[in-house]
């Protein structure tokens, strides 16, 4: 559910109370595409987000920590240099729409104070964030459009700055009961009316509205006093809203995860109260923004996994060509100890020569093809050299295949294990232990990074009380887990010859066998056969797991196990409860 005018104004509103005033002692970039403002005011200390992702794109205050690049973006720099130190004056969002306008005052070069505005346009794929001067010139913008980009507006530094061009709606909070029972009389669906017809209002956020009155969803099926009622309602709402008073509420889904954010209480699904609306984006977004911020900053590894992963299965294919040229290679073998035993009765300088192929029973003519610029005992010798190639190639074949399989596995569980990162520390763990392997190079004159601290496994609560069951999501936490952290008596869990997990079950005796299925469900939800159905699963003692030596990160050989078949189901899995490791 991306931001609407109703929740940025509802943000504004926060804003307004608490930053404007402030002074702006810190401009970050953490992300191409998102800005984070250190304000201080009214003696406390407060954090702007500002995001133009296309698809969480959004303003407001925020608590989440950020980590940042090493280098500052240019648009960070520029930003530095204008209006940092800088008094945020106003927090305005003209006509209701998704557009939040911060006025900076600042100092130009001159040394003089002027007004700087910081534009956040929140329009799906064609948000942005923009700087511009006293003279209403755009200074620079976040992203660039030019042109044959767009042929609406450009945004360029140094062309006079537009609002995005106006709709034909109207503010809500100028409108009266009429003007709602107006566009409720006529047809279709209630939340398309709505949004249609007033500015703020997405057709998700309407029909929330509407909920709150009616389970009718379109106009037609609206009676009279049902129409009214509702008209009178959006009236009500947007006069409280108009006095800064509103209700920001997360809505959740059956496992208690967000799924919108409103500020009223929604009476159709199943809610919780926020402290704040950016509290309540700060829950929304959190998964979607590490999914996001993983899938950005993993791609360069993701695309050295897939290119090693082609090879290996190129050479794969090679060596399964090599292994079943068994026929061609016998019948060259053949051919040479044929024309050797016949070298002084055939004519030479010939396409062909038949010869009496006396490992037949009984024995009969065969036609050997021949190389007319090559003598009989030259065509025998080639023939000898394309099986003794041959041969070696399938004797090669043979001893690679598996030193190749096992790189194959190995490069199929990095590749599980990245879309298993869930923060910056296990990204740089995959990253560091592929360099480490020789996947990826280290690039000359790059700062060191600082030394972080190793991430931790997830932990879960089984569902009987009485054990802690362990998922390690990369190869440092797999090893930890299975080499360093548990014990003899402790159960550990693999899914059989897939990319996937370790897990531990850690408890006082014998797991019960709801606590083995739910470890099972883990390790195999947590792993390359996610989707799959009747997914192997070998389990043993944890003495009876051995890392042999010379052995890449993450691999294990293991014996007395046994094996369950489980299909992963994503709603067994959200009804255990993580906990601290």
């Amino acid at each position: 559910m991306a931001m609407d005018g109703l929740n940025l104004h509802a943000s504004v509103l926060e804003m307004q109370r608490a930053i404007v005033g402030g002074k702006i002692d810190k401009v970050q970039q953490p992300e191409r595409d998102e800005l984070l403002l250190g304000v201080h005011a009214g003696g406390g200390n407060f954090k702007l987000l500002l995001s133009a992702s296309a698809a969480n794109t959004r303003a407001h205050l925020t608590q989440i920590k950020r980590n940042n690049p090493v280098d500052a973006p240019m648009f960070c720099m520029l930003l530095r240099k204008r209006i940092l130190g800088g008094r945020i004056i106003s927090a305005e969002q003209p006509s209701f729409d998704r557009v939040l306008v911060l006025t900076i005052e600042t100092h130009n070069d001159l040394g003089d104070l002027v007004p700087y505005q910081l534009i956040s346009e929140i329009m799906g794929k064609h948000s942005n964030i923009v700087l511009v001067n006293e003279r209403g010139v755009i200074v620079d913008a976040i992203r660039h459009v030019g042109v044959g980009m767009s042929n609406v507006r450009l945004i360029l530094p140094g062309i006079p700055y537009e609002l995005p061009p106006q709709q034909d709606k109207m503010d809500p909070r100028r409108a009266e009961k009429a003007d709602f029972l107006q566009a409720l009389s006529q047809g279709g669906r209630v939340d398309k009316r709505l949004s249609g017809a007033f500015f703020g209002l997405a057709p998700a956020m309407a029909a929330a509205l509407a909920a709150r009155v009616t389970e009718e969803t379109t106009c037609e099926a609206l009676d009279g006093a049902t129409r009214g009622d509702l008209a009178e309602s959006l009236f009500t709402f947007y006069r409280a809203l108009e006095a800064e008073e509103f209700t920001p509420t997360l809505a959740l889904n059956a496992f208690d995860e967000p799924i919108a954010v409103y500020p009223f209480v929604p009476s159709d699904v199943r809610s919780r109260p926020a402290e704040s609306i950016g509290a309540a984006y700060d829950a929304f977004c959190a998964q979607h923004d590490i999914y996001e911020r993983m899938q950005r900053h993993g791609a360069s590894v993701r695309k050295v996994l897939q290119n090693n992963i082609e090879r290996c299965e190129k050479k794969l294919s090679l060596y399964a060509e090599a292994m079943n040229a068994t026929q061609s290679m016998e019948r060259n073998r053949l051919y040479g100890e044929l024309l050797t035993a016949n070298l002084h009765s055939l004519k030479q300088n010939v396409k062909a020569a038949a010869v009496l192929n006396y490992y037949l029973d009984p024995p009969a003519m065969i036609e050997i093809p021949l190389d007319p610029r090559f003598s009989i005992g030259d065509n025998a010798q080639r023939y000898y050299k394309k099986y003794q190639k041959q041969k070696a190639a399938r004797d090669m074949a043979g001893a690679q295949r598996e030193q190749t399989l096992a790189e194959l596995a190995y490069l199929e569980g990095q590749l599980d294990n990245l879309g298993k990162c869930a923060g910056d520390a296990e990204l740089l763990e995959l990253v560091e232990e592929l360099r480490e392997q020789g996947y990826l190079k280290r690039e000359k004159g790059a700062k060191k990074t600082k030394k972080q601290e190793a991430s931790k496994p997830m932990c879960f609560q089984a569902s009987d009380g009485c054990a802690r069951i362990y998922v390690g999501k990369n190869n440092r936490q797999n090893d930890t887990l299975t080499l360093r952290f548990a014990e003899g008596e402790d159960i550990w869990m693999h899914t059989k010859n897939i990319p996937g997990s370790h897990v531990i079950i850690k408890c006082n005796g014998e797991p019960s066998d709801q606590t083995l299925h739910e470890a099972a469900m883990l390790a195999a939800y947590y792993s390359r056969a996610r989707g799959g159905a009747n997914v192997p699963v070998d389990y043993t003692p944890r003495k009876y797991v051995k890392k042999p030596a010379g052995a890449k990160p993450g691999m294990v050989i293991y014996s007395t196990n046994r094996t369950a078949y489980v299909t992963p189901e994503e709603a067994l899995i959200k009804t255990l409860r993580p906990v601290a490791p």
